[in-house]
């Protein structure tokens, strides 16, 4: 069994579309030039990636969200989105005809999904995209991306075992309280 490859099985991106460039990575239309559809996808994309955090591959979850950040931040500037397009034109233009196809290919924009509260401000300050594989950096961008996400889960980890230490004292207190009632039932002498 080969490598896991988080942009076919989470994304929908074959292989053969690797890397992907911003749009494709987002799920819209090659040079899509609308914000808020931008917005979207980004926020839909960060949604549905942020769900695998908590499993086996939560390490490729989180390089995914760092990309997916990126793209978010690079199309939402005008200057970085003019300069990421020049680079693409050219990159596609210098491509055969069926390659270049294949990466203009968009996937169908599923219903928008709300905004998330994290912004994508929050990234190291060089992100390349795909999972360390050479293409297209967006730099100039802050601090680790999902920080507030993992504070979060972090958060809801401490409370969850909060509960469960206060749920099994309850019950061993139960416990205990019935035995002493079986005991006191079974000997009237006590």
């Amino acid at each position: 069994m080969g490598a896991f490859d988080p942009y076919w099985k989470w994304l929908g991106i074959p292989p053969a579309e690797q890397p992907p460039n911003l749009y494709r990575l987002l799920g819209v239309g090659l040079f899509e030039s609308d914000p808020e559809v931008i917005a979207n996808a980004a926020d839909r994309q960060m949604v549905h990636v942020r769900s695998y955090q908590g499993g086996r591959h939560s390490d490729l979850s989180q390089k995914l969200l760092n990309e997916l950040a990126a793209a978010r931040v690079c199309l939402l500037d005008p200057a970085k989105k003019a300069a990421y397009d020049e680079q693409l034109r050219r990159q596609l233009s210098s491509q055969p005809p069926a390659q270049a196809a294949l990466r203009s290919v968009s996937v169908p924009a599923a219903p928008p999904v709300p905004p998330v509260t994290q912004t994508a401000s929050a990234l190291p300050g060089s992100v390349a995209s795909p999972l360390g594989a050479a293409s297209v950096a967006v730099t100039g961008v802050g601090g680790p991306a999902g920080t507030a996400s993992v504070a979060a889960s972090r958060r809801s980890r401490r409370n969850n075992r909060t509960r469960h230490v206060a749920l099994l004292s309850v019950g061993v207190l139960l416990l205990a309280a019935l035995g002493l009632l079986v005991l006191v039932a079974s000997n009237p002498a006590v």
